[in-house]
């Protein structure tokens, strides 16, 4: 067969992807996807799990925008609620939609006693911290490699040092995560970084340093860090161990809220978090929405004064009305997150099967409808457990997949939304097995004595 059939003609993207070089840094909003090896297709159109570039070309988008897009592309109902509430009115303080809302998610979110809003999960995860540093009186926090938090100084970058008696992130050469720019000290200063998923690591730290720590912030499923479940009890000691010694645990839903349930990730495990932080698909996608919900007693610090929580937009009307907006149509469709899981183990099945075609190891992990890949015949257990071969390997079958039509997401994601149906599953096939053809040609010359842990 030949392995040109599904290659897509991308001159035109090409040609306006060059050109943005001149007037966007990078050639990208972010720095991650973007580079001069790299190629970000810049689209025109979208509709459901569908996206179409310059060139005309159908792509499957996978990739839902870091797995905020849970509604789809042109959904109708959602952008028709938008439509109505612009129509209605667009800035003000307070209006008639928030009590309604905010009950809603009273009654869905566990750890949801008292909401505020907010706009990035940047700005979210750090009035969090804000919030638990004032309510403990504390300074630190605690949080755990491979954790991703947003990119404030205080917690991009970094790497367990390797030793409990000293859990001080540590800088190190080749972090992707490392920028220059931030203050000396900054992670140091701030925080203590040890391993995920490890309940005696936790214990020890806490009982050494909980004096100087105000909250211990997680991803309740480590996204980031490879796709990774807590182990069976380990969220239950965490948030056991925190009470123990009056620090408060914080779950970073920014990606796993709305994605996993209406009632976040922490419903579906069963867990309570003291706060927490909901973004991405919490607002469907189209509309940037973030918040911080939590206990009373914390949230009432914000009541009091006593912690500032600020932002012109925090709780604008057409976000408001997103949030509304996405909760009404999963509420409409209960069924939507089975479906959607279904067609992603379809997708994953498929995937699996193109890259054992061509010798490739190949394996899928992490929650139905927010996958990772990762090129090596084993589940990835902890964050620091996968080498810098089997990442790249990652990225070329990223890339190759993007000339052939497949969009993932960057970090070998794999996102669902609503709209997603049995054709995206046939596109998935029929293009995926000459996507990674080409990608073990690429790389076979990148690693012309093999990749250590392939086994072969």
């Amino acid at each position: 067969m030949s392995t040109d059939t599904h290659k897509l003609d991308l001159t035109k993207s090409k040609k306006y992807y060059k050109k943005i070089w001149d007037v966007l840094p990078g050639g990208s909003h972010y720095n991650f996807g973007g580079s001069e090896l790299a190629f970000v297709v810049p689209f025109a159109k979208g509709k459901g799990t569908n996206v179409w570039d310059l060139d005309g070309n159908k792509h499957l988008d996978l990739f839902c925008k870091f797995g905020a897009l849970i509604v789809g592309h042109n959904n109708q109902e959602y952008n028709e609620i938008l439509i109505q509430n612009m129509q209605k009115l667009t800035s003000v303080d307070t209006f008639d939609l928030e009590q309604e809302l905010c009950e809603k998610l009273v009654k869905y979110i566990p750890s949801a006693e008292k909401i505020r809003f907010s706009l990035s999960g940047t700005e979210a995860v750090q009035n969090a911290l804000r919030l638990a540093r004032g309510f403990t009186g504390k300074p630190k926090f605690l949080r755990f490699h491979g954790h991703y938090h947003g990119n404030a100084d205080n917690v991009i970058g970094g790497r367990y040092s390797g030793d409990l008696n000293r859990p001080e992130p540590e800088v190190f050469k080749g972090d992707l995560l490392d920028t220059k720019g931030r203050f000396p000290n900054t992670l140091q200063d701030q925080s203590f970084m040890i391993p995920w998923n490890d309940e005696k690591a936790l214990e020890y730290v806490l009982e050494q340093r909980a004096h100087e720590i105000a909250a211990v912030l997680m991803e309740p499923v480590c996204i980031n860090g490879g796709g990774i479940l807590p182990r069976d009890g380990y969220l239950e000691k965490a948030k056991e161990l925190c009470e123990k010694h009056h620090v408060l645990l914080i779950f970073d839903e920014i990606i796993t809220g709305v994605r996993f349930g209406l009632g976040g990730v922490q419903k579906t495990l069963g867990v309570t978090p003291h706060i927490s932080t909901f973004g991405k698909a919490f607002a469907g996608g189209a509309i940037p929405v973030s918040a911080i919900v939590g206990r009373s007693d914390i949230m009432n610090f914000y009541s009091t004064g006593k912690v500032i929580h600020a932002g012109t937009f925090n709780g604008y009307p057409l976000g408001i009305a997103a949030v509304k907006a996405t909760y009404q149509l999963i509420e409409q469709d209960p069924d939507c997150y089975d479906r959607m899981a279904g067609y992603m183990k379809q997708i994953a099945s498929l995937f699996i099967k193109a890259a054992h075609a061509v010798d490739m190891p190949l394996v899928v992990q992490g929650m139905p409808n927010g996958m990772v890949f990762h090129s090596q015949d084993h589940l990835v257990e902890r964050s620091e457990g996968y080498s810098g071969e089997v990442k790249y390997c990652d990225i070329i079958i990223r890339e190759i997949s993007k000339r052939y039509g497949i969009q993932f997401s960057p970090l070998s994601r794999i996102y669902s939304n609503m709209m997603m149906n049995q054709d995206d599953v046939s596109l998935f096939e029929e293009r995926i097995f000459e996507a990674m053809e080409n990608a073990r040609k690429i790389i076979d010359i990148t690693f012309p004595d093999g990749v250590d842990q392939w086994n072969n």
